[in-house]
């Protein structure tokens, strides 16, 4: 039997930690992300055409009301985003393989929660069917049950989630032909003002900014019909991003949304103000 001294038995003893450590610093990822340290990129995924949230403006640089908001956030826990242009299911991958960080305006499911945590809400947000403004006495939707019976051509952003009455019906095999699944707001609005389909399932809100900016929006109105309201939160990627850094930013929430700037920014969107059914809430 071999016998170490105490001296020779340390160093073994560090040359194996350190071989532990180098093993474990190739299969951990690369950032995690604590509440006290941000890593200099920290990336948030969005959405080039979600207006007046997250969209291009005319400088070319991504803008909106959702990523001021976060920007504003993350720099009270010391974080200095890079926001990355995803269309929104895509994020949602990107997110779950931990190659972003964090995503905006996100509704929790069981789903999501196997990869992602959840903030406390930011704001709210719905769900509703915009029409052509010409065709607002023509559907008299009281229940979902209604679109099939009227048959309507919905479009509907594929991978976005607008309710679980919404998702019930996308479920029922009947309605099938009834939906056609996009890549994008401005792809439905233009099939919409064309009379290609007789509605989109969007938060109002999106689609009346966009129609603003395209010059559309006196050709589209909201059916009073409400599919689904409620709050909206920052999404992180459990990969990179912890628990505790996760709490840190509810934290910062708490306060911020009990600002008068927050209120003048987000209006009846506001947490903890109603929703309702006509209105442009998101």
């Amino acid at each position: 039997m071999v016998v170490l001294s105490s001296g020779r038995l340390f160093t073994s003893l560090f040359r194996l930690a350190i071989g532990v450590l180098a093993v474990l610093w190739t299969i951990l990822p690369p950032a995690y992300v604590h509440a006290e340290d941000c890593p200099k990129t920290f990336r948030v995924g969005a959405s080039d055409d979600y207006e007046p949230f997250s969209y291009i403006g005319a400088d070319g640089k991504l803008t909106g009301l959702d990523l001021l908001f976060v920007q504003e956030i993350l720099a009270e826990v010391g974080c200095a985003p890079q926001f990355v242009d995803l269309p929104f299911p895509r994020a949602v991958v990107e997110l779950s393989a931990g190659r972003i960080d964090m995503m905006m305006f996100a509704s929790v499911t069981a789903e999501r929660q196997n990869f992602a945590l959840f903030s406390a809400p930011y704001r709210n947000e719905t769900a509703g069917l915009i029409i052509r403004a010409r065709d607002q006495d023509k559907y008299p939707i009281n229940e979902v049950g209604d679109l099939l019976k009227l048959n309507l051509l919905l479009a509907h952003d594929v991978g976005t989630y607008r309710g679980d009455l919404f998702e019930t019906f996308m479920a029922n095999p009947e309605a099938k032909k009834n939906i056609i699944q996009v890549s994008s707001s401005r792809q439905s609005l233009n099939m919409l003002v064309k009379g290609r389909i007789n509605a989109i399932v969007e938060a109002p809100a999106a689609v009346f900014a966009l129609a603003e900016t395209l010059g559309v929006r006196d050709e589209i109105a909201e059916h009073p019909f409400l599919l689904w309201s409620e709050p909206v939160h920052f999404m992180f990627s459990r990969k990179t991003v912890s628990p505790e850094f996760v709490a840190r930013i509810d934290a910062v929430l708490a306060e911020a949304v009990q600002t008068p700037e927050y209120t003048s920014q987000f209006g009846s969107m506001s947490v903890g103000s109603p929703a309702h059914a006509g209105s442009e809430t998101n």
